[in-house]
């Protein structure tokens, strides 16, 4: 694997949180009918060391490497002081997002910033990803290899941080959840568990080996609902959610708990140790559920217990491969 070039930026969480809104407030948001965006330029050069950030901050570096002859690049935060053995997630940004504003607005930064775990935040190209199945955007268009892509990348942060390989996972919002979705269908062995929003599979992901899986939706979510012409988001997530269920061997009617819009059914037991939860959010749309107040658009205040940071790292962290 070649590596072309590593950026080091120094920061606390809180300048970067700033930098990240300032980037997000001037795009567009939509999910596989979003408008064309020209891909980020990464400009070329030498690895620039920054000053040391505060303890209880978080460094972002950017890298690239090059899949099918293409530069393809990532950001890896984690935090200013450093950890080896922690797990890595990988998040997956929606069509017409950028990572940077992915990043501000999904609520994971604090578990880096904490030391829990590292995390990547992957480019797109035209802020798409090809999910397979004509989606999406211009990555589909071309026949971008993002599969390939995400593999070489987990392979690549997980040198780069010393990450525990038994716990990697992959959480995608929208187009990056479809891609997910088509990610571990191709490379269980990879991915220790994944989570999604806004999004069910593309298509049936067939037999093979169970993976852990927590599946969120908002009952208004006209994206889910009119992509998969399902008269309802939750029948659409229902659907997904007993697929998963017969391909990890999960029983039963699962245990269920509400927290205020959330309700959240879980199972475990299942086939190879693995673990399936469906989260439903009465009344939100394709906006991501916040644990916090934030001026990021395209974001909806649940409350701490309820926003989809919380419950997919709390189900992630639980998770590890044999």
């Amino acid at each position: 694997m070649k590596l072309w070039r590593q950026q080091r930026v120094s920061r606390t969480t809180g300048q970067m949180r700033r930098l990240f809104l300032v980037v997000g407030a001037f795009l567009t948001l939509a999910a596989c009918s979003a408008p064309t965006v020209s891909e980020p330029v990464v400009s070329e050069g030498h690895a620039a060391t920054a000053a040391p950030a505060s303890t209880d901050g978080t460094t972002t570096v950017q890298r690239q490497l090059t899949v099918d002859g293409m530069k393809r690049t990532y950001l890896a935060v984690g935090s200013s002081v450093r950890h080896k053995g922690l797990p890595l997630l990988i998040m997956l940004h929606g069509r017409g997002i950028t990572a940077q504003q992915e990043s501000a607005r999904t609520g994971f930064l604090p578990y880096a910033e904490r030391g829990l775990v590292n995390i990547v935040y992957p480019l797109g190209i035209s802020q798409s990803w090809n999910a397979g199945h004509g989606c999406c955007g211009v990555a589909a268009k071309e026949g971008v290899h993002d599969t390939e892509f995400l593999t070489r990348l987990a392979a690549d942060a997980s040198h780069y941080f010393e990450s525990d390989l038994r716990r990697i996972y992959l959480v995608g919002y929208s187009n990056g959840a479809k891609l997910s979705f088509e990610e571990v269908c191709e490379h269980p062995d990879v991915f220790a568990a994944l989570a999604t929003y806004g999004a069910v599979p593309l298509a049936p992901c067939g037999g093979g080996k169970p993976i852990s899986a927590l599946m969120a939706s908002g009952t208004n979510d006209s994206v889910v609902r009119s992509e998969h012409f399902s008269p309802t988001a939750t029948i659409a997530l229902d659907q997904a959610v007993a697929q998963w269920q017969s391909r990890n061997g999960c029983t039963g009617a699962g245990a269920t708990t509400r927290t205020g819009p959330l309700t959240l059914t879980s199972w475990t037991g299942c086939r190879g140790g693995t673990q399936l939860s469906a989260a439903v959010y009465s009344g939100l749309t394709h906006f991501w559920p916040t644990a916090t107040r934030t001026k990021a658009p395209y974001t909806t205040y649940v409350g701490e217990q309820a926003g989809a940071a919380t419950i997919m790292w709390d189900f992630l962290s639980r998770q590890h491969l044999a």
